[in-house]
């Protein structure tokens, strides 16, 4: 018996498979398709790009350690290490980037004489997040050590990055923890390597120098610049406020080269970049410092970005430099400290390091800043570590003070004649030579 039987006759005749939907549903469900196959690719990619940028990047530093001069021109700073493992800024990091320029003799030969053609004091802030850059003319007038009072670029002539560091110390009263010291075609290599910048140029540019071999010719407004371009922009003086002009155009270039350096797709040139980068420059930093600071500054965003120019007049041939807005900028820009609160806490200076005139050079840096130093004088016995001694409760002060000197160690007393007392040690001498006697 046959239950449930159907009658065929009554059905339509076969025919093919209906097709599938082609409205808005059938779309999606492609596009969904396709979208899938794509993020499988980008998933099994990204490993691939990091993997390469890695392995690229640490192939060529272990293979062309000649070429980078590390420490051989200027001692590293003998304070605690700023840097940890993996790639990771502990503490703040002042580096002055120092541009050289070229100079030709009388036949168009290039003579080993060389001048700060840029100046730029860039000072890396874990504790706040922050890269702060502050520019410092070259036509600056400053007291070169054992020269005199002259433009603060003369002083790489005369005593190369040690004494151009000691200068921008002595000007601004700052630390000068790490330098790099960069060549003529140092940027511009090192912009091609990234693939060019994006500039808004303020203004048609134009300018020929045959004898120096510098050929500017851009057009006003946004376009691409390769590294030769950029160059001739941030060289570019003719303006009727001639250097500071370019110092403001230098800083652009900044801008835009931190802009392109965070792009995802600059990693693929991690190589070619390290390369432009070692054989062109100088410096007494390692590799993997140079990298930590660019892995802190590459999580910034523009916020974190602050620059300025020394702030200052022309004055005849020389940016006479206002010491006053400086020590505010400096401050409060570098270390988010105001002036007052400098002014109002009263700081003794004692000698504990065995070495005549520590705590007097110590205490005229501190004042150059702000503070207030009541008292220089000996201390009781020798001291092994240079220590601040905090009776205020000022915590911002007494980190600042504590961080100029090298991240010293800070105790706190009861008591005592002054608000702060700092018992100089020997392990200061490193912040320049003594050149005067006493305490």
């Amino acid at each position: 018996m046959i239950r449930n039987a159907v009658d065929t006759s009554q059905l339509p005749p076969a025919g093919p498979d209906p097709a599938p939907p082609t409205g808005p549903p059938g779309r999606l469900r492609r596009l969904r398709q396709r979208w899938w196959v794509y993020a499988r690719w980008v998933v099994a990619g990204v490993p691939i790009v990091i993997l390469g940028f890695f392995t690229g990047s640490a192939l060529y530093v272990f293979t062309h350690a000649d070429v980078f001069t590390g420490n051989e021109v200027v001692d590293r700073p003998a304070t605690a290490d700023p840097f940890s493992l993996p790639l990771r800024l502990t503490h703040r990091v002042n580096v002055l980037l120092i541009g050289v320029d070229v100079t030709l003799n009388n036949r168009r030969q290039v003579v080993n004489v060389s001048r700060a053609d840029t100046l730029m004091l860039v000072s890396f802030d874990p504790q706040r997040n922050r890269v702060s850059e502050l520019s410092i003319p070259r036509d600056t007038r400053a007291v070169v050590p054992g020269v005199g009072v002259t433009k603060i670029n003369a002083a790489y002539a005369f005593g190369g990055p040690e004494l151009t560091i000691r200068t921008v110390q002595d000007l601004l009263g700052v630390p000068v923890h790490f330098y790099v010291k960069l060549g003529p075609e140092s940027f511009s290599r090192f912009i091609d390597a990234i693939g060019g910048i994006d500039i808004d140029v303020e203004k048609d540019m134009k300018y020929t120098d045959r004898w120096a071999g510098l050929y500017i010719d851009l057009k006003k407004g946004p376009q691409h610049l390769n590294g030769r371009q950029a160059m001739g922009y941030a060289r570019f003086r003719h303006d009727a406020l001639g250097d500071i002009a370019r110092v403001d155009r230098q800083q652009k270039v900044l801008l835009a080269l931190f802009h392109k350096l965070k792009s995802p797709a600059t990693m693929v040139h991690a190589p070619q970049l390290l390369r432009a980068f070692v054989e062109n420059t100088q410096t007494n930093m390692t590799v993997r410092e140079l990298i930590s600071l660019g892995v802190f500054a590459s999580r910034l965003e523009n916020a974190d970005l602050l620059f300025t120019t020394l702030p200052g007049t022309l004055a005849g041939p020389y940016w006479e430099p206002d010491l006053t807005r400086t020590r505010l900028v400096l401050t409060q820009m570098f270390y988010g400290v105001t002036p007052e609160a400098l002014a109002s806490t009263a700081v003794e200076v004692l000698n504990g390091s065995g070495v005549p005139g520590l705590a007097r050079l110590t205490a005229q840096r501190l004042e150059s800043l702000g503070f207030k130093v009541v008292r220089v004088d000996n201390a009781p016995s020798l001291v092994t570590t240079t220590t601040i001694i905090d009776r205020t409760g000022r915590t911002e002060v007494v980190q600042f003070l504590a961080e100029l000197l090298g991240s010293k160690p800070i105790t706190r007393e009861p008591g005592g004649s002054a608000d702060i007392t700092v018992m100089v040690a020997r392990d200061l001498a490193s912040i320049g030579r003594v050149r005067t006697a006493g305490r």
